[in-house]
């Protein structure tokens, strides 16, 4: 089963990765625009940016921001809009949004109440600190991949029971700050990524640019496309070929082609 590139939209002056760009509504729909002319599938458009250390901007202000990238994208691709608000959620469906990513963790029932009844796919993604700001010390090895597969098998049961469709779940086990500070657990999340438990909907990997791919030589995080591309892919390519899996990157165009070429590549080529 073919991967799903989801390129990630940031409409927010302070994420971690591109918050210094062009936000107008015109220079965001051109961004848009280009990543699915390189190769997304899927775009996944935030309006509040989560980075350690970020402040909520509100309801109000993450609509205005993704309102006109919405609008504009509504009918040219599928769109997820990346929120832990429900009334964004709600307004972004009513313009179309056809997946909601919530990375809070917290599975509240204001949320699933709503992606139930509007039948839009739900990406449901560990946090190991239950909530869109807040940040500490997170898990640690041993336990943390267990930790993140036995929450994640549990959350498929209770949004099942609380009326998701098993087919419009996507579990993220979250990566980065979001589980531990530690580097070394994100890297075995990704090495073990194909051991989780999978709904029917599929598995999202969210590793692009994140903190934990840096090397000894202090790098932008721009310069981490390559690393974020071979690690996803390497991650993707051991699921079960019957499971849906999606990669959310930055760089569409990359993604697409490291995904194409990986089978051809060498060990030498592939190593990150």
């Amino acid at each position: 089963m073919a991967t799903t590139i989801v390129g990630i939209l940031n409409c927010t002056p302070d994420s971690f990765s591109d918050g210094t760009e062009d936000l107008s509504p015109g220079a965001l729909c051109d961004r848009a625009l280009r990543l699915i002319d390189q190769g997304a599938d899927v775009l996944d458009i935030g309006g509040d940016s989560t980075r350690p250390g970020s402040a909520c901007s509100g309801v109000d202000e993450e609509w205005r921001r993704i309102a006109p990238v919405l609008r504009a994208m509504r009918g040219k691709i599928p769109c997820s809009v990346d929120t832990h608000h429900v009334e964004v959620a709600r307004r972004a469906i009513e313009f179309g949004a056809t997946f909601i990513n919530d990375i809070s963790g917290t599975l509240s029932a204001e949320m699933v109440n709503l992606v139930a009844c509007h039948r839009v796919s739900y990406i449901f993604m560990f946090n190991a600190h239950r909530g869109a700001h807040v940040f500490e010390g997170g898990l640690q090895t041993p336990i943390a991949f267990s930790s993140i597969s036995d929450w994640i098998s549990t959350a498929i049961q209770q949004l099942t029971t609380m009326g998701v469709s098993p087919d419009k779940l996507i579990a993220d086990p979250g990566m980065g700050a979001f589980i531990s500070k530690d580097p070394a657990v994100s890297w075995e999340v990704l090495s073990r990524f194909h051991e989780l438990p999978a709904p029917n909907g599929g598995l999202l990997l969210g590793c692009s640019r994140k903190g934990f791919l840096t090397t000894a030589k202090e790098e932008p995080p721009q310069k981490r496309d390559l690393r974020s591309c071979k690690a996803g892919a390497a991650a993707v390519r051991r699921v079960s070929p019957s499971t849906p899996t999606f990669l959310r990157v930055h760089n569409t165009l990359m993604q697409r082609q490291i995904l194409n070429e990986w089978d051809s590549m060498s060990e030498a080529e592939r190593a990150l």
